[in-house]
């Protein structure tokens, strides 16, 4: 075993023992970390034998696995930054639609207080 796959293979233990961190203290939720966990998986598969990768790079036709390597980092990027923007996405319309009820809630209270006589700047009724 050479000395680039044993970083490699530590590279992927490291970073699978991260992810399981994460999600044990609860900064990762499962349904994201499965995406790592995957990961982490193929790259620990690829550091232990590296045919896997060299077969891969041939099957789509591409001459060094390395380079193989590089789009598949390339697309999972790609893929993760897709993800990303749909989640931050969803949460600004829940964000926008959480300040209209707050605003409706505030307006609705302010003309319960007109009603009952709780006025904001002009005091109680009936007071003097």
């Amino acid at each position: 075993m050479t000395r680039i796959q044993i970083l490699a293979i530590l590279a992927s233990l490291l970073l699978m023992f991260l992810t399981v961190e994460l999600i044990r203290r609860k900064y990762l939720e499962e349904k994201y970390a499965l995406v790592w966990l995957l990961t982490c998986i193929f790259f620990l598969l690829c550091s232990i034998n590296l045919e896997i990768l060299s077969f891969l790079a041939r099957l789509t036709g591409i001459l060094v696995p390395a380079n193989f390597l590089f789009l598949l980092a390339f697309f999972f990027l790609v893929v993760i930054c897709l993800s990303l923007t749909v989640v931050v996405s969803r949460e600004s319309q829940r964000q926008r639609r959480l300040t209209q009820e707050v605003s409706m809630l505030k307006f609705n209270l302010e003309e319960i207080k007109k009603r009952v006589g709780l006025g904001g700047k002009g005091g109680q009724k009936g007071s003097s």
